[in-house]
């Protein structure tokens, strides 16, 4: 005869404090990536290095809340069924910000590349303008020679 373990039942294994801090992770996530996009949005990109930080850190710890949750906590959802209302609405609006982050991210990176594109040409149309010094280092023979009209006998 085989031995029989019993096993829980997926209403004993779900764990609603693991959930709750789901939903808590998931609020936190959504309400920085929307102050960053408010941030995007009036043109501050320097500003996401303050965010960048916890939002990975959010969102590692809301794979892992979501990976501890497991298949079981589908039927911690169906017992309550409020609260599994309130964290799908909390994941649609951290869906929702999360894409309008992208798009924002994209056009900031974009602008970037085109001011750091403006800067090199003018660097470029400097350098073809010629300098005070030659790629030698000498003074090139305009620069050495009064301008005409000058009277240095006066």
């Amino acid at each position: 005869m085989l031995p029989f373990i019993p096993q829980p039942h997926a209403e004993d294994r779900a764990d609603p404090h693991v959930a709750q801090a789901l939903l808590e992770t998931v609020t936190e996530l959504a309400e920085i990536i929307a102050e960053e996009n408010r941030s995007l949005a009036l043109g501050f990109p320097a500003s996401l290095a303050t965010t960048s930080e916890r939002k990975t850190e959010l969102a590692a710890e809301y794979a892992e809340l979501w990976a501890d949750l497991g298949p079981d906590g589908a039927t911690l959802l169906v017992r309550d069924p409020d609260f599994g209302r309130t964290l799908m609405e909390a994941v649609s609006q951290l869906r929702q910000a999360s894409q309008e982050n992208l798009v924002r991210l994209e056009a900031a990176i974009s602008a970037s590349r085109r001011r750091v594109e403006a800067v090199l040409e003018a660097l470029r149309q400097d350098s073809r303008t010629g300098g005070a010094y030659g790629a030698k280092g000498d003074i090139p023979l305009d620069l050495r020679l009064p301008p005409v009209g000058m009277n240095f006998h006066a």
